[in-house]
């Protein structure tokens, strides 16, 4: 017998898991509009060019391709990062901003079989843009004011910053191929692969040590005086200073012990010119939140913007979210001849409570509790 079937990495959402979502998205949509982001919607297919375009290194066998009738390439987007900034760029050509928006979306990646990711995931953020680093403060805060609305018995929100492994691959004068190579290793701290690596790169001694170190370097805000001690040139203490900064103005505010950074944390998007960031819960094995700085992205569809934003990731925070309390519930029994006094009685009853009309066979109408 054929089977009905969905295509891999994709999967039905039902039931709780529906009201679970619905619950997380109401509850980001109301930090979001407390901090003045407005909604924004993009259709969920863009022009390959749009993404090639925003990337320097794309991996198309990630995306789901399709040809439109004049045979130019379309893509289900991947993110919604690029497709605000293309709209953006598209309906304030000339507006420089500050632009403050936020969404709910489905994104889509194709997943290696067997990966246990679905290719399809539900995305909630925001994005701020026209706005320099300066900014970086209140995006930091609208995701730790996320987090903790979402009411999780822990997070963390991790920082870094892709300009302290770049400023140092610059200084070391690295080739674009050996920086991949370390950002490669760094980011899977394969601590053997490489000291071996930078051995061969023959590099000072001086350098090699803070290479060695740059896997381990996360932690505390204490973790940034040893940062500090490690990095190598001027332009390199700078950047600590400024993370240190940021960290006692998020001290100050009251989010220091939800606050750590990890100068170690490496870019998996290439657009991103600043800080990075991830948010993690206990008990969930990846981060239900990512976010970063993209400086250059919108220069590449015309309107060069600062810009800053996150995403959390509701597939990978329902399960640790509470269902919503139901609603009490009725059944409304009617016979043939109570059709539209059933119908009057259950819009009154509705105010109160769920009612579920079921047609009976006697003329008579019965109220019956549902247990929840």
């Amino acid at each position: 017998m054929n089977q009905i079937k969905l295509p891999a990495g994709f999967r039905d959402s039902i039931l709780e898991e529906c009201t679970k979502k619905n619950k997380v998205k109401a509850i980001l949509n109301e930090v979001f509009a407390s901090y003045g982001y407005e909604e924004i919607v993009t259709p969920v297919l863009e022009y390959y060019q749009t993404y090639s375009n925003a990337f320097n290194t794309l991996n198309d066998q990630e995306m789901y391709k399709f040809f439109d009738r004049s045979q130019d390439i379309l893509a289900l987007r991947m993110d919604m990062t690029v497709p605000i900034a293309r709209a953006v760029t598209t309906r304030f050509q000339d507006e420089m901003g500050p632009f403050r928006l936020h969404y709910c979306a489905n994104v889509y990646k194709v997943r290696p079989s067997l990966a246990g990711k679905q290719s399809e995931a539900t995305d909630c953020g925001v994005e701020l843009i026209g706005l320099d680093s300066h900014s970086d403060l209140e995006v930091l805060t609208c995701a730790l004011d996320g987090l903790q609305a979402l009411d999780l018995p822990s997070h963390i929100l991790e920082i870094g910053t892709v300009r302290f492994f770049d400023e140092a691959c610059r200084s070391a004068r690295l080739s674009e191929e050996q920086r991949t190579k370390l950002a490669d290793l760094i980011d899977r701290k394969s601590m053997v692969e490489l000291k071996d690596y930078l051995q061969a790169l023959d590099l000072n001694d001086t350098i090699t040590a803070f290479f060695l170190r740059l896997p381990l370097l996360s932690g505390g805000q204490d973790m940034l005086d040893e940062a500090y001690g490690c990095a190598f040139t001027p332009a390199l203490r700078e950047i600590v200073i400024e993370l240190k900064g940021l960290a006692d103005e998020l001290t100050a505010l009251g989010y220091g012990r939800h606050v750590q950074f990890d100068l170690g944390k490496i870019a998996h998007l290439d657009y991103y010119t600043g800080i990075i960031f991830e948010g993690f819960i206990e008990g969930a094995g990846t981060s239900v939140l990512s976010g970063g700085r993209y400086d250059q992205l919108l220069k590449v569809f015309g309107n060069d913007l600062p810009a800053c934003g996150f995403s959390f990731k509701l597939d990978a925070l329902i399960d640790h979210i509470e269902a919503p309390e139901k609603r009490a519930k009725v059944r409304l029994i009617y016979g043939p001849r109570q059709k539209v006094e059933a119908m009057q009685l259950a819009r009154d009853l509705r105010r109160e409570q769920i009612v579920e009309l079921v047609p009976g066979f006697t003329d008579e109408i019965i109220i019956k509790e549902v247990e929840a």
